[in-house]
């Protein structure tokens, strides 16, 4: 041991010998930076790439905090020749100019490099419609249930039509096409598609016959006698129509403000089975109840009472106020209870009832009858003046759904059709066809009516109830037996009703 311990003493010399020397520190070099390209890029919208070239004489550094231009090489060393660096800017996918600051650091000295890149024209442009055309302007889903779908009077109620397509939650995956695809995505909860949105199309025109400066008009008309006209910013190469009537024909003319010159013109046609409507940013759940057939052969006209979703400030942005305005929307039916029902309309200067309703089904029409019977003059009065109704609760469900039922059911229109108008609420969204405690209790949901569970149980069997105590034992017969003897409307407001909504 002993050995071992001088053995070590004496080694300790050796190791302080052989330890490395520091080294040398680098000499101090005084920064130089000079950029011989150009400082100042400005681009269109598509994806390109800019090359940045610049001279120094010690180590540099390229940065920038814009999540769209990609720094190829982002440091390096001085030298003798030029450095290339290429900045990759991605495409700008909105309407708006952008602009990004690049820097350039070489030690204490810096330079900027600007890049401006121009919004794209046609960001936001939906499918073309064109003169001469005939468009779908229900949501393709929807549409295929509609057609698809068929229920039994009475009874079809108990029974559901499960349909196999993109949207209808069926355990099956589908690419973006909608197509039936086993490496697609199966869809959930969280990426359900927007199948309570009516179709949107574009109308165009050529760039080069704008004036710069000068905002436009759209003049769109139908068949009917509806006409709407919608301001266009300058600037604009295209603007998007939506919620259109189906089965119609409409005529449009784009024109330049102050100058008249005819930018875009012509007339096309629309098909499909239902009149939706979605105001933005998030009234959903929204449709007409014109253009169902009634089983004397006539049909419930279009543009009259709506039904929906919540509407109020969170979901109706300003923009969204003259998109129902444009409907001829000028009176709301708030449903709620007490805990979220409006104490004002959500656009100032709409007729407004809230008459303060809790539930759906059969609490509104019996316990709630005098409210339900509020709510119907609401609605007969308003038609009468010429205002068009938009009548929701929350969700736009079950207190909706009863109205929904009533009204359609008054006018004739086939119970088993009812049926299925009802079950168009589970194309919306969470919180709109469902609340989002029922999804926490449906992990795996798929798109099946409830109206076992909710308040089409309730109402239906009610009225099927009523109208077999009368002579014409039809289920508008029902709905009539109750408005009258129950909720004690006049005949007189049935009778306006009938003739002010059926053509």
């Amino acid at each position: 041991m002993k050995k071992f311990f001088w053995a070590l003493i004496l080694a300790l010399p050796m190791f302080a010998f052989c330890k490395e020397e520091p080294a040398e520190p680098k000499p101090k070099v005084d920064p130089e930076l000079s950029v011989t390209s150009e400082t100042a890029f400005n681009l269109d919208y598509h994806a390109a790439n800019v090359t940045v070239t610049f001279t120094c004489n010690t180590d540099w550094r390229v940065a920038t905090n814009e999540l769209w231009i990609t720094v190829t090489s982002a440091q390096g060393t001085g030298s003798d020749s030029p450095v290339s660096v290429t900045l990759a800017c991605a495409e700008n996918e909105s309407l708006n100019d952008r602009k990004g600051p690049v820097y350039i650091f070489v030690g204490d000295l810096n330079a900027t490099i600007n890049i401006s890149q121009a919004g794209n024209p046609m960001f936001g442009a939906a499918e073309e419609i064109q003169s001469g055309s005939t468009v779908l302007a229900t949501n393709p889903n929807v549409e295929r249930y509609l057609t698809n779908a068929h229920y039994d009077d009475r009874d079809g109620w108990k029974t559901t039509q499960i349909l196999d397509y993109y949207g209808g939650f069926n355990g099956k995956a589908y690419n973006e096409n909608g197509e039936e695809d086993p490496n697609g995505t199966i869809l959930s909860w969280g990426n359900q598609p927007t199948s309570d949105q009516p179709m949107t199309y574009s109308i165009r025109w050529n760039p080069e016959d704008i004036i710069a400066g000068k905002d436009m008009t759209l003049l769109l008309q139908d068949k009917l006698g509806w006409s709407a006209s919608v301001a266009i910013p300058a600037g604009s190469y295209y603007t998007n129509i939506s919620n259109l009537v189906p089965n119609d024909t409409y005529t449009y003319k784009v024109t330049i403000d102050g100058d008249g010159k005819i930018l875009a013109q012509g007339t096309f046609n629309t098909t499909g089975h239902l009149h939706q409507v979605f105001f933005k940013k998030a009234c959903r759940n929204g449709r007409d109840l014109g253009g169902w057939p009634t089983l004397d052969g006539k049909h419930v006209k279009y543009r009259k009472v709506y039904r929906g979703g919540r509407m109020q400030s969170e979901t109706l942005t300003l923009p969204g106020q003259e998109e129902v305005k444009m409907e001829g929307i000028g009176a709301q039916l708030d449903l709620r209870g007490t805990s979220d029902v409006l104490s004002e309309p959500a656009i100032s200067g709409f007729e407004f009832c809230a008459p303060v309703i809790e539930e759906g089904g059969g609490a509104m029409l019996k316990k709630d009858a005098a409210k339900t019977k509020q709510c119907f003059e609401f609605v007969v009065n308003n038609v009468r003046a010429g205002r068009g109704v938009y009548f929701h609760c929350s969700l736009g469900r079950d207190r909706t759904g009863t109205l929904d039922i009533l009204l359609l059911g008054l006018l004739g229109v086939r119970e088993g059709d009812i049926s299925k108008a009802y079950e168009v609420t589970y194309f919306a969204p969470v919180g709109y066809s469902v609340s989002s405690s029922e999804k926490d209790s449906n992990p795996k949901p798929i798109f099946k009516n409830t109206r076992c569970a909710w308040v089409y149980s309730d109402v239906v069997p009610y009225f099927w109830e009523l109208a077999d105590q009368t002579e014409g034992k039809t289920f508008a017969d029902g709905v009539e037996k109750y408005l009258l003897e129950v909720a004690g409307v006049s005949q007189k407001d049935i009778d306006d009703f009938r003739s002010l909504m059926l053509e």
